[in-house]
């Protein structure tokens, strides 16, 4: 699958440069730039979890959103993911490392759907620009859409409480 994503991605390049090459070559350096502005704040947000994931002990994780941590884990989960702020591609890979450490799917489906669905650290940003009702609502919304997501996961694949 890797190869046909950089094949695709080598076509569509060559088609970019026969078509203008001028704006081939600014799109990538204005590309190149981003991706070099990036770069530190990616490091440090991968350190810190490498840091996480090594100073929390697995006894812990289990203890707490683990397979026996119930209802009471379900909504640690769900709280944790609704109050943190993390992108994609920090949050996907962690919730790999968790499920390997034995959390169950529903308990991650919880915690990656509240962390891209609510937003109680930008809940007073949301106020400001569209109002009190309608980041509530939006809120809300979210926190039903993760916790009905955690139970079709949960029953999908054969988890209960």
């Amino acid at each position: 699958m890797t190869i046909l994503l950089w094949a695709a991605t080598a076509i569509a390049l060559l088609v970019s440069l026969l078509g203008s090459r001028k704006r081939t070559v600014a799109g990538l350096r204005m590309a190149g730039k981003r991706l070099w502005k990036l770069t530190p704040t990616f490091l440090l947000v991968m350190a810190l979890y490498a840091v996480c994931f090594t100073a929390i002990p697995e006894r812990l994780i289990q203890s707490t959103i683990g397979r026996d941590s119930g209802w009471q884990g379900l909504a640690l989960a769900t709280a944790l993911g609704s109050v943190t702020m993390m992108p994609g591609f920090i949050a996907f890979p962690l919730c790999g490392a968790l499920s390997m450490q034995g959390v169950p799917y529903g308990t991650l489906a919880a915690f990656s759907l509240a962390l891209m669905n609510v937003g109680v650290v930008t809940f007073p940003l949301e106020t400001r620009y569209f109002g009190w009702r309608v980041a509530l609502l939006r809120n809300g919304f979210g926190l039903i859409v993760s916790l009905l997501g955690a139970l079709v996961v949960m029953l999908a694949f054969g988890e209960s409480f």
